[in-house]
Parts: structure tokens; sequence; C-alpha cells
């Protein structure tokens, strides 16, 4: 696997490295241990590390690597200093050249085993870690050990692992009922005379508050298998326009097939959409994807999906939809962790009544965005899409085909204040023009979400 690889080239790296220096060496004088032991920042980095400053024993001991590399104590030091601050590549540098002197070194093998865990380097990480456990290591150092292979299991997929999280937030909307800005609408098959809208026709905007939450599982049959499931929630209350409230319950069921650096899964799916506290749309089918994780720095997938439509107090809408569409990732190599995505789409929709045809649909879309960390903690990303819907046959009404085309884009920054909690404030625009004014109409949203996730 690639990065048992990286970790071999990186051992082998680490041995010329110190090789070289031994080589060196025997030129040049290096200092003595007894020097490095008395040296004030030296001491001063095994006060911080004492006190759990990582990080400012790690910025006390870079300097002095050129001159102290190579003594086992103040490599000790300097590797668990950098470990344990973040700097997991350093410290492994470091660690390998105690390894190199003494191979059974089992503070530097638990933070090297440590550092492959943080890098997602798994395989590696579980291996080291099962060396230390072999070596009969004391009641409190095999609990924490034990802790680290259980949590590599489940990065790994090989145990069952639970999610959920809890989401709440507030926020203003301009257009909480998708409606057009009009005051009147002409009707062709009238002749073109101008109605006057009724109230509840027209754009509202309103401030809201939203509640959302859910719970998901992976369970492994094999090293290839899994099971897997989630159910969501989603409630939004209006400050004034309560007529226009929203809700929505969606639950997954599939299985989870993974071969090297293929998944593909199926899934059953069902869906309830709720308006005002009452079923607007019961929706419920089946998806199927091919993910293929080209290298660690692209990703692709394949789906299909097909989900039927039944609508409570509108019959007449009811229809079958099929979509199929592509997605892609790519991740660069960069301080921030820039990752861009592409996707396309085609679907279709057709009623299940004969004399619903005008709302039958031929629809395709596109999507792209990208994330990238702006500062600790603080990750920034943007998607935007076009969707167009043809319907195919004339609405009797306007005596044309009805035709939407719909732009929106949105703009958001997650932060990361402690482990498990998220703050996201986001803003969204939407507009989605029509050769039907009645279908026209604009809409931006501004919220903040704080959310916290759970895992076990």
């Amino acid at each position: 696997m690639w990065w048992a690889n990286n970790s071999n080239m990186l051992r082998l790296h680490t041995i010329c490295v110190v090789g070289c220096m031994w080589i060196f060496s025997t030129a040049t004088p290096i200092a003595s241990a007894a020097e490095a032991a008395n040296h004030p920042a030296i001491q001063q980095a095994e006060t911080l590390i004492h006190a759990n400053d990582f990080e400012g024993a790690y910025q006390a001991l870079l300097p002095l690597e050129k001159q102290y590399a190579g003594h086992l104590d103040f490599d000790l030091l300097l590797g668990n200093a950098a470990v344990e601050s973040g700097h997991y590549t350093q410290g492994m540098f470091a660690l390998e050249r105690v390894l190199v002197i003494d191979p059974n070194n089992a503070l530097a093998r638990a933070k090297i085993a440590k550092a492959h865990f943080f890098l997602g380097e798994v395989a590696s990480s579980k291996t080291e870690f099962n060396y230390l456990l072999n070596q009969n290591p004391s009641a409190e150092t095999a609990k924490a050990i034990e802790k680290y292979l259980s949590a590599i299991d489940k990065a790994m997929g090989i145990s069952t692992t639970y999610h959920g999280f809890l989401e709440t937030g507030l926020g203003w909307d301009s257009n909480v009922n998708s409606a057009t800005g009009a005051n009147t609408i002409s009707v062709p098959v009238f002749g073109g005379l101008n109605f006057t809208l009724a109230d509840e026709a027209k754009k509202k905007s309103d401030t809201f508050f939203s509640l959302a939450g859910g719970a998901g599982f992976r369970i492994p049959a094999s090293e290839q298998v899994a099971f897997i499931g989630n159910v969501q929630f989603a409630k939004r209350i209006n400050q004034t326009y309560h007529a226009f409230e929203t809700a929505a319950i969606d639950l997954n069921l599939g299985v989870q097939i993974k071969q090297d650096d293929n998944s593909y899964t199926l899934a059953v799916q069902d869906g309830h959409f709720y308006v005002d506290d009452a079923t607007f749309r019961h929706a419920y089918g089946a998806t199927a994807q091919w993910q293929k994780n080209i290298d660690p720095q692209n990703q692709a997938s394949v789906y299909g999906q097909y989900a039927k439509l039944e609508y409570e107090d509108s019959p007449i809408r009811d229809a079958d939809r099929y979509v199929f569409g592509l997605n892609y990732a790519h991740a660069f190599e960069a301080s921030t962790n820039p990752v861009v995505f592409f996707g396309a789409y085609v679907a279709q929709e057709d009623t299940v009544r004969a004399n619903a045809r005008f709302l039958d649909q031929d629809i395709y879309g596109v999507r792209a965005g990208g994330q990238l960390v702006v500062a600790p903690s603080w990750l920034a990303y943007v998607s935007a899409g076009f969707e167009s819907r043809d319907h195919k046959a004339e609405d009797l009404a306007f005596l044309r085909k009805r035709k939407d085309e719909q732009y929106d884009i949105t703009l958001g920054v997650n932060y990361v204040p402690a482990r498990y909690w998220t703050v996201k404030p986001q803003i969204s625009l939407i507009k989605n023009e029509s050769n039907i004014e009645l279908n026209a109409f604009e809409r931006a949203t501004m919220s903040i979400q704080i959310r916290r996730d759970f895992d076990w």
C-alpha cells in the first residue's frame, strides 16, 4: 500500500542520513553527549516537555538539530516534541535516528506509531503498536495502545463504528416561499388577462431558527464488505411566516464493498418532506455508486439513482425520477490543503398520470467548488451550480412548454474551536429564470450554524 511504501522509503532515507552523518563525523568532531545534556536550550526543552508545551520545546530544539543529531537523548527529545506538536514527518526523522542506535527504544517506537496514525498511515501505525504490545508494557501503556489500535481498526473499516451530529442555528431568508417578486401575472389562456397574485403566492422574507441531527452506523461483515445506514432530520422555524416552515426526515440503508482502490455502494432510500407540519412529498427508491481512488490526490465516482415521488395534496405531480451523474475531486499538495471538485448529472422526471405530461421534464446540471485552510482551525469553501429543466409538453394555462434555468452559489467558512465542534457562517444565492413568470424567483440566505459531532 502507498503508506507502507512511503514509510519504508522514509526509513531508508533516514538510515542513509544517519550513515552519512557517521561518515562525516570521522572527519568533523561533533558535540559530546555531556555538552548536549548541559546545553541551556536542551534543558529548557526538557522543562517545556514536562509542562506539555511541546511546540515550545520543538522550536527550542530545532535550531540545534544539525549540531546534536545522532545523540540518542537529543533525538528522543526532538522526536517526542515534534510528534506531540504535530510536526510528524520531522519527528519521525529524529526518532528513526534513535532506533538506529537503540532498535528496542519503546518511547521512540510509540511516538513513531503515533506519527504514522496521524499521517493516515494506519497499517504502519498498527504494525508499530502491535510490536510494542508484544513487549509486555505496563497496564497503563497497554491500555493506551489498545485505544489506538481500536481507532486504527475503525479507520481501516474493520470494526463497527457509529456516528452522529446535532446542529442548530439562526438565519435570514429573503424568499422563504421561493415565490415570484411580481404582483400580477398574465395568463395567456384567458387572453393575456392580468391576475393579481394572492398574498401567500408573493415573495416573503423572514428570519428563522434551524435544528438538525442524525445518526449512522457502519458494520463490517469482512474486510471488504460492510453494512451502512443513517437517519437524518432537519427543521426550520420561521419567525413570522409559519405556513412556509419546512422539515425533512431521510433514511438510508445499504451495503458497501471495497476492492483495492474501488468502493461500490448500493443503498435504498426513504425521505419525507413537510411544509407547515403537513406531509408535502414522500420519495423512496435506490442509489448505486462506484467510487475510484485514483491516487492520494485524485478521486472519481459514478452514480445512478431512482426515486418514486408522491405528493400528498397534489397527486397529479406524482412521478418517477431517474438520475445519472459523475463526480471528480483533486487535492493539491500545498500548506493550505486546497481541494477542488466538479460534478455533472442528467435526470428525467416522468409523471405517472397521462393527463399531466406538461410536468414531465428533462434535467441536466453541473456543479463545481473547492475548499482550503485559510488559518489554523479555519476552512473556507465555495460551491456553484447550474441546472436546466425542460418540460416536455405545453402548459395549458400558459400555452407554452415551461423551461427553467437555475443558478446558485454558496460561500462559507468552517471554524473548529474544539474537537467535534464546528461553527459555520454561510451565505447562499439562488436565481431561477423561467419563461413562465410565475416560476421565476430570486433568493438569498444568510445563516450561522453550530454543529456537534459524535463518534464512537
